[in-house]
């Protein structure tokens, strides 16, 4: 007789490598090919390459670096957020753990790991996501709670003067409007309005107008 954990360990299942270091492709696909479980394993060497893959196949897992060409991992985050798609993330990172990995998971990444972690411990990673369970870093366990990861209205991001700033590009002012207003220079409003857009993942004033009325925030 075959156990769950042995059955789910006979599953084969479809896994994206996504990072522009091939060397890091190879390593990576190497520990997975030393598990337990069946695997096909396709590989991406850019941000853009990985969506469109993503896209198009039906992967049980993707492993994503964050910094890539075309799309980082970020970005893939929130498009398999948005767009719905069914894949389970893993991100593998350089990058420090604590800010990098909230951010992941708030994206909606099942896991966080440094690509200095040892082998064993991407191994477990790896292992964990791929059966949809969450895996945090042993040294962030502590620090990545509930109540960290519930998001937050993307205006309550802003501190009060880009909250200021929002309110008044939401109801149409233009830069040099806020500039006279808030006795502030055109540069500094420009520079605030880019990371107001950024805190709230918004592209364009349009955006923020659509979201400040269906908030109650104008009329």
């Amino acid at each position: 007789m075959v156990t769950g954990k042995l059955f789910m360990h006979a599953v084969m299942r479809k896994i994206l490598i996504a990072d522009d270091h091939s060397i890091l492709r190879v390593v990576i696909k190497g520990v997975i090919q030393d598990m337990a479980f069946s695997s096909v394993i396709d590989e991406a060497g850019d941000g853009s390459q990985a969506l469109a893959k993503i896209k198009s196949n039906n992967y049980d897992l993707a492993i994503l670096d964050i910094s890539m060409p075309g799309a980082d991992g970020f970005d893939i985050l929130r498009t398999i957020r948005d767009e719905r798609l069914r894949c389970r993330t893993l991100i593998v990172s350089f990058y420090p753990e604590r800010h990098y990995a909230l951010k992941a998971f708030k994206l909606g990444a099942i896991g966080y790991i440094s690509k200095c972690a040892p082998f064993a411990e991407i191994k477990n990673a790896i292992h964990m996501v791929a059966d949809g369970t969450r895996y945090v870093p042993p040294g962030i366990a502590e620090e990545i709670t509930f109540d960290n990861l519930r998001d937050k209205m993307p205006h309550e991001r802003l501190s009060q003067r880009e909250l200021q700033v929002m309110l008044l590009l939401a109801r149409g002012s233009s830069v040099t409007d806020i500039a006279r207003d808030v006795i502030i220079s055109d540069k500094t409003v420009s520079t605030y309005r880019s990371r107001i857009l950024k805190k709230m993942d918004m592209r364009t004033n349009t955006e923020l107008i659509i979201y400040a009325i269906h908030n109650g925030l104008i009329i």
